[in-house]
């Protein structure tokens, strides 16, 4: 009655305990256990022992031969095996993380108790189910070669995976299939370190947690690439598992440092080509990258308490190669070079002028009699312009604008400095046989350095990232065949971006099609914070044949966000929003434009006279109530404060059928509530925009215009009304293998 209402308790408590994605960082051991006749061995005795930290586990075989041991902390075991009236046996076995490992005995008679060593080390391969992935321990992991000793680079070397390596995690965002896996998007990992949710709630990068993990602190890893159990969840790409190390009964440590210096480094292509037009030295950029750390784990309490430190920094003074779009001497002088018959050809100042009054600017003409106010500076390269263009250094290759004719590329080598600092501290507590506890943080302080706007500036924006964690559970062993386990995280993302723009700014459209640089950086500032609490519990219940695993997983997400990048007005000189036809040279009797350089002269007489046809004005209002609003400064930062509740369960049975068949059965259920803004700045449709789509569709079929009009209103819990879209309640995942 005791074991049946210990039972109940712990099932009530793991149903109802709210969770997120219930990964573990554990893993698990099977076989089966025979006579020299191939007999089953019922009742024979299993001992697991880590000799590292004294650590016992123990079972008996079933009816079957059969036995389990589920989770299991990865590490590197001994295996014990003794049934009276046969001679014990023992073999060592690495288990890893999320790899369910078989190992099956023969015993032989003899009556003698002498242990025989039956082989160096069991073969563990995964014969349990179908996940297809691969596991690395510390080993492994430190002696593959890695850039900068980035675990994330490890974590993609498993076929179906699709990665670029980055320098930086800002970089990782910049082609969006690096980190696709068996064609599934980049965004759809799974990130998890001891079990609990390390993802990045803010840009998703693939392989890139929150939390960082140095090679000295990752015991080992898991990339579950496909057909995952239902214990795995939360996206369909790669589910990634993550184990950070534990102290022993012996101390032991390390002391490292790597350090590149630059006189390794070549020179980038379009780098060289630029100095080389400038008459300068060839010079390469500076290439200087240093990473060192110390590591150290030991016992406090032998056999019961032991603890783990990692320190590691990370110093590059690096240059990076910039190329700015910038003006021409001849463009920067009033004088406009074009392509005509394959040759360039330069309209004068004078020429210019004579262009732009010909073809009727109605401000520019109004001493004519149109009775438009007079435009002061009049036709022609607009002073202000000019001066706009000299304040930027003169183009030095043909790789950006129009390839040199008005514009071009100017590139040099900016420095972009990166310092990153991070640690990791554990502590593992086993205050008995039934429990085993632990508790890991995690600090990281990261400052990076944006590259010049333009040489001899300081750094166009500075990001500082304090990403901090903590994480702790305790695996509680509460019958010899129901294991318990629950864990918590707690993980906060954060950073702050300062720009250094400040007011409105009008952007030249250069020929060629980007904008032009301009004279400092437009760069707006922004303070993220993002923290997410995590609880996760499962529980395994072992009977005959079949191991039962129920599990329950919640996460709570907030995502805090200040901003003023939409809080200026700007500007653009983008001549596609003028009306009228086009100058063209010949109205002033001077060669005419190449077919396909018509655009480019087009930007740049625009530019040139001074237009700014395109203008937008940006207004920011702040709810007051679910009817009014304040109208806020330019300028003045946006702030949001979002919040979402995600709840996973599942019930899995994995059934040994025949000692070489396992049949896995479970079902994975998920329910995503809609994130909604927790201080009211949240507004919706008030009529069904799908709807509003089909009516114009209708009316365009039938040669007319329908062009209601969208109305918002707040919305959200905060409102007690509708949010966003639907919550989804049909999220069901059966798994089978």
């Amino acid at each position: 009655m005791r074991r049946i209402s210990a039972f109940a308790v712990v099932l009530v408590f793991s149903l109802f305990t709210i969770a997120s994605f219930a990964q573990n960082a554990t893993t698990s051991l099977r076989g089966v256990v025979k006579d020299p006749t191939g007999a089953f061995v019922p009742g024979a005795t299993i001992t697991l022992s880590n000799g590292a930290t004294g650590q016992t586990l123990k079972t008996t075989s079933g009816s079957g031969g059969e036995y389990q041991l589920l989770q299991i902390p990865p590490a590197t075991y001994t295996i014990v095996v003794a049934s009276p009236g046969f001679g014990s046996q023992s073999t060592t076995a690495e288990l890893l993380v999320n790899q369910p490992a078989t190992v099956n005995f023969a015993l032989a008679v003899n009556a003698n108790t002498e242990v025989v060593n039956v082989s160096e080390a069991a073969q563990t391969l995964n014969t349990t189910d179908a996940s297809l992935g691969g596991t690395e321990d510390n080993e492994t992991i430190q002696a593959l070669p890695s850039d900068e000793r980035n675990v994330a680079d490890l974590l993609s070397l498993q076929p179906g995976v699709f990665f670029l390596p980055v320098r930086t995690q800002d970089a990782a965002g910049q082609d969006s299939r690096s980190g696709a896996v068996n064609g599934g998007r980049s965004d759809q990992g799974n990130v998890t370190v001891d079990g609990v949710d390390d993802n990045d709630q803010v840009n998703g990068y693939a392989f890139f947690g929150v939390l960082r993990e140095t090679q000295d602190s990752t015991e080992e890893f898991r990339v579950t690439t496909g057909n995952a159990n239902s214990d795995a969840g939360r996206s369909s790409g790669a589910q990634i598992s993550l184990v950070t190390k534990s102290g022993s009964n012996k101390f032991h440590g390390a002391v490292y440092e790597y350090f590149r210096p630059t006189n390794t480094v070549a020179n980038d292509y379009f780098n060289k080509q630029a100095q080389l037009e400038s008459g300068e030295a060839n010079r390469p950029p500076k290439i200087i990258r240093h990473t060192f750390g110390v590591a150290v784990g030991g016992p406090i309490v032998k056999n019961k308490l032991f603890f783990f430190g990692n320190y590691e920094g990370r110093r590059q003074a690096e240059s990076e190669v910039v190329t700015a779009t910038t003006p021409t001497a001849d463009y920067k002088n009033g004088i406009l070079d074009y392509q005509s018959g394959g040759n360039k050809v330069s309209l004068s100042s004078a020429q210019v002028t004579a262009l732009d009054a010909f073809n009727g600017c109605a401000v520019c003409n109004s001493a004519t009699g149109t009775g438009f106010p007079v435009y002061a500076p009049g036709p022609g390269a607009d002073p202000n312009v000019l001066a706009y263009f000299n304040q930027l250094p003169t183009a030095n290759g043909i790789n950006a604008g129009d390839g040199g004719d008005t514009t071009g590329s100017y590139t040099f080598t900016s420095p972009a400095p990166v310092s990153l600092n991070t640690t990791i501290v554990r502590f593992d507590y086993e205050p008995s046989s039934k429990h085993r506890i632990f508790v890991r943080g995690n600090l990281q302080k990261d400052e990076t350095a944006g590259v010049e706007q333009l040489p001899g500036q300081p750094p166009s924006s500075k990001l500082v990232a304090n990403n901090k964690g903590i994480a702790a559970g305790d695996t509680w062993t509460i019958t010899s065949y129901i294991i318990n386990d629950i864990r918590y995280g707690f993980t906060r993302q954060g950073s702050g971006q300062s720009g250094v723009g400040s007011g409105d700014y009008v952007d030249f459209r250069a020929p060629g099609g980007a904008n032009m640089t301009s004279p400092t950086a437009e760069t707006r500032s922004t303070i993220l914070s993002s923290p997410v609490n995590n609880i996760i519990d499962n529980m395994n219940i072992t009977k005959g044949k079949h191991s039962i695993q129920i599990g329950v997983n919640w996460r709570l997400i907030h995502q805090n966000r200040s901003s003023d990048a939409g809080s200026f007005n700007s500007a653009s000189s983008n001549p596609v929003w003028l009306g009228g036809t086009p100058p063209s040279p010949t109205s002033i009797e001077a060669p005419a434009v190449d077919s396909g350089s018509t655009q480019d002269f087009i930007y740049a007489f625009a530019d040139l006279i001074g237009t700014v046809p395109d203008v937008t004005d940006v207004y920011n209002y702040e709810l007051t109530s679910a009817t009014t609003g304040t109208l806020l400064s330019e300028g003045a930062p946006i702030s949001r404060h979002f919040k979402a509740n995600e709840y996973e369960g599942y019930i899995q049975d994995a059934w040994r059928a025949q000692p070489n068949l396992t049949i896995t059965l479970g079902v994975r259920y998920t329910l995503l509530q809609t994130p909604w803004e927790t201080h009211g700045q949240e507004v919706t449709p008030t009529i069904d925009t799908d709807s509003w789509y089909k009516e114009r569709e209708a009316a365009a079929q039938q040669g007319q215009i329908s062009e209601p009009d969208l109305t918002f209103a707040p919305a959200g819990p905060f409102y007690h009304r509708p949010g966003f879209y639907k919550k989804q309640k049909d999220n069901f995942a059966p798994r089978f293998a």
